[in-house]
């Protein structure tokens, strides 16, 4: 026999903001987590090869724009 729906179904609800808000926080925090990895493979081919890597970090020139006295 086929089944036949009585309007019992439960509709599947949409995501709620705070659904977006949780999805949005932890693709921030992977992103965050690669560039993390990222500077911390530029280091080591700066200390095995003496020069710098062919993309320069964006932390590095925000450190070497600032005037020390």
């Amino acid at each position: 026999m086929a089944n036949k729906n009585n309007g019992n179904e439960e509709k599947q609800e949409e995501l709620s903001a705070e659904d977006y808000a949780i999805i949005a926080a932890g693709l921030t925090a992977l992103g965050d987590f690669f560039a993390f990895l990222s500077l911390i493979k530029a280091k080591e081919i700066t200390k095995e090869t003496g020069e710098a890597p062919g993309a320069i970090p964006l932390v590095y020139i925000r450190s070497k724009k600032r005037k020390r006295y």
